[in-house]
């Protein structure tokens, strides 16, 4: 890479001052403001991202049980995400950040060893980054723990029995290298553990740990370095939290690259670093590696680490102040355009439980970005990236619809008038218009390693009777949900290998039995994930805001779970958008409360539904007065459910664990989905409360019924008419996730 400029500089001045007027650190000082005023250079942004997922380990064939089951007993396993992880980050460093390709330096696989690692942060970093500067480091793929260090594990260390091949980097070392940075505006994600279990796999995902070693006595060199403080650090695991390879849809990923990569594609400035790793702890919690003895606000702090003295800052912290943040939201970036009508395009802005689902026919806006002031001189085309002071806007450009996808990629076409000037071009970002969401949704069931060859055939004849319902072999393809065997009895699991409550029979049951018994546990997880295809507070232009309350102890106080409104609504105000979210449980007793607010000038409809922790789905009785017309919201008015001061309660109840509730909402009456409940309405056996759907999965199919019918811009006319999918405007609906946890 040769001598970097800054080192150079350093050594000219010192020549010409004389070592004995200035300390290094001046040196330092004046090289880097000789460096400002000569250059004029704004702030450059550096970045250096590492994946590892081909460590050498025994021959792995997914295909093959009796090789799994060897390998996972080796202390180790090849990886799958974390290359994707690396690609992932680059594309929202370039398109979203602002970060020129030629300052981001990729290692992955083969040339990830300890040795590249360290020159990589020595010349690319170290060198060349000045005090001003943004730097992001990421890594993904093995962590370990030996004696008392956790350590990051490049792809020539191997396995802790042979000392001699031991190349790990203790985050002792990894922190005094990073600490040699001079630049405070230094982030650092690691994506990987340090805790292993005895095992390499844990329900439908490969674990990144590797075995350790209780034994092992670091280098003199190594003992003697102290806690460094490096800036902020988001890591997907601490302690004896496990850290996950996941397989989605099409890809894989590390569980919290994909979480935090589609959080930082929606952020605008004002989103606080809480709010987003408490969505991101709960999608974990939810979507991977449940942690029984940690709390979301647990597992926040322990995915978290900043200088001790902003610790307590998180709540208020932003992303803006490391990462300057764009003032509006994107769903995708075009990579690259094949002509004026075509286009590559990444979908990474999407939560995962809609991305896996995302069809063919969806229709997106290509928006141009408009910077407020002009940009300043710069020294090289490399730095032409707006600056802190610039605020970034977005004006809509033209319209693409989604041919194919594959994963997190996807091919788009032109929608509106070919004969256009406009064309697609490499960085433009996009946001959603309609979602197209399939007729054929299936529910996919993982088929624990633990079962015998016999029991795996037996389970999958019999998953394929079932309409909507299929089987796969764990870890090597998306899932929803696991079957597997606890106690000599059959049940579900989910796919992080939590038991799915309620689910289990009696000892002796044959497997075509078991699955008979499953239909009802099967159709409300088909239903819930169908009913989650539908969030979109971060694309709905709907003028509404909902909070969701507790009233806590015997005093009833009130406390706000969480406030979210439309992202790209345009009737809200500004001081009214206040996304907040408490990561502390609440407890069986307690009340909730729902209010949502109609900015517009026409009613909305609403309906909830809750998904509890024994896969039920639940939702408000709106039969008896005064609860019947709870499910309109009047224009410029407030609801709150359930009605103030009147006999029904929403009250927590057991069990104990995680609980979804997704707020529905529309410009157009939900009339299908009240005529699929009536009944079970009329006949619930108490009519007050949350009674449970005894028809999940056709009040779902009804929801989206009801969103199709919503309305469908007439520009695109029978563009999107497709047969075998749900066409739903992102203009006529929103759909809010909440969580809370019950201790």
């Amino acid at each position: 890479m040769g001598i970097a400029r800054r080192q150079f500089l350093q050594a000219g001045l010192t020549s010409l001052i004389g070592w004995q007027f200035l300390t290094r650190d001046r040196v330092a000082l004046a090289a880097d403001q000789f460096v400002r005023q000569a250059t004029g250079s704004p702030q450059r942004k550096r970045a250096l991202l590492i994946g590892i997922n081909q460590y050498k380990t025994k021959d792995d064939s997914p295909n093959s049980s009796q090789n799994f089951s060897q390998n996972n007993l080796s202390g180790w396993l090849p990886l799958h995400g974390c290359v994707n992880d690396v690609e992932l980050q680059r594309e929202l460093l370039i398109h979203r950040f602002g970060f020129a390709p030629q300052d981001i330096v990729t290692l992955t696989d083969h040339e990830a060893t300890r040795a590249n690692i360290n020159d990589a942060i020595t010349e690319h970093l170290v060198a060349q980054t000045l005090p001003d500067d943004l730097v992001m480091i990421h890594f993904s793929g093995h962590g370990s723990r030996l004696g008392n260090y956790n350590t990051l594990v490049p792809v020539d260390s191997g396995l802790p029995q042979n000392l001699e091949n031991l190349r790990d980097i203790t985050l002792q070392e990894w922190r005094s290298w990073l600490q040699q940075i001079s630049t405070d505006r230094l982030l650092c994600v690691i994506d990987a553990g340090f805790y292993y279990p005895n095992i390499s796999t844990l329900g439908n995902f490969r674990l990144r740990s590797r075995v350790g070693r209780n034994d092992w006595q670091a280098p003199t060199e190594v003992a003697q370095l102290e806690k460094q403080v490096i800036g902020t650090i988001l890591r997907a695991a601490s302690g004896d939290m496990l850290c996950a390879d996941a397989q989605w849809s099409g890809f894989s990923s590390g569980a919290f690259t994909y979480a935090l990569v589609q959080q930082l594609w929606q952020i605008t400035p004002a989103t606080t670093i809480n709010v987003v790793m408490s969505d991101l702890a709960t999608t974990l919690d939810r979507r991977a590696l449940h942690n029984d003895n940690l709390s979301i606000d647990k597992q926040i702090a322990a995915m978290v680490e900043l200088d001790p003295t902003k610790q307590k800052a998180i709540a208020t912290s932003t992303f803006n102040a490391l990462l300057t943040t764009p003032d509006f939201g994107s769903d995708g970036v075009i990579l690259n355009s094949t002509d004026r009508r075509t286009a590559d395009i990444s979908l990474a802005g999407f939560p995962i439980t809609v991305l896996s689902n995302y069809m063919a026919g969806s229709i997106l806006q290509v928006m141009a970005t408009q910077v407020a002031a002009a940009t300043p001189t710069i020294a090289k085309e490399s730095e032409a990236t707006p600056t802190p002071s610039q605020p970034i806007s977005a004006v809509p450009q033209t319209t693409v619809q989604v041919k194919s996808r594959n994963g997190f990629n996807a091919k788009v076409e032109i929608l509106n008038d070919y004969s256009s000037l406009q064309k697609l071009e490499t960085g433009q970002l996009l946001q959603e218009v309609m979602r197209a969401v399939s007729h054929n949704v299936k529910l996919a069931i993982a088929l624990d390693s633990g079962l015998s060859k016999i029991e795996r055939v037996d389970a999958t004849s019999a998953f394929s009777t079932l309409p909507n319902m299929f089987g796969v072999n764990a870890n090597e393809q998306c899932a929803d949900c696991l079957f597997g065997v606890q106690s000599a009895s059959y049940g579900l699991f989910t796919v992080g290998h939590t038991p799915i409550l309620g689910s289990f029979g009696s000892v002796g049951e044959s497997v075509g039995v078991a699955i008979k018994r499953l239909q009802p546990f099967l159709e409300s997880l088909l239903a819930a994930k169908l009913i989650r295809t539908t969030e979109n507070q971060a694309t709905s232009h709907l003028n509404v805001k909902v909070t969701l309350k507790a009233m806590i102890g015997m005093d009833e106080r009130s406390v706000i779970l969480a406030s979210k409104a439309a992202a790209r609504a345009t009737l809200i105000p500004s001081n009214n958008v206040n996304n907040i979210a408490r990561t502390k449980p609440i407890n069986i007793g307690d009340r909730l409360e729902c209010q949502i607010e109609n900015f517009s000038d026409q009613p909305l409809y609403v309906r909830i539904f809750c998904l509890d922790p024994r896969s039920k789905v639940l939702t408000p009785n709106f039969i008896t007065t005064p609860y019947a017309n709870d499910g309109i919201i009047p224009p410029a008015e407030t609801l709150t459910i359930p009605y103030p001061k009147a006999p029904m309660n929403w009250a927590v109840s057991a069990p104990q664990g995680m609980v979804d509730v997704q707020v529905v909402i529309s410009r157009s009456p939900l009339l299908q989905v009240a005529k699929t409940l009536e009944a079970s309405q009329r006949q619930a056996s108490s009519l007050n409360g949350l009674i449970a759907i005894p028809n999940p999965l056709q009040v779902a199919q009804a929801l989206l019924d009801d969103l199709d019918r919503a309305g469908k811009p007439s520009e695109f006319g029978n563009l999107v008419n497709i047969s075998d999918a749900w066409m739903l405007d992102v203009q006529q609906w929103a759909t809010f996730s909440f969580n809370y946890q019950v201790a």
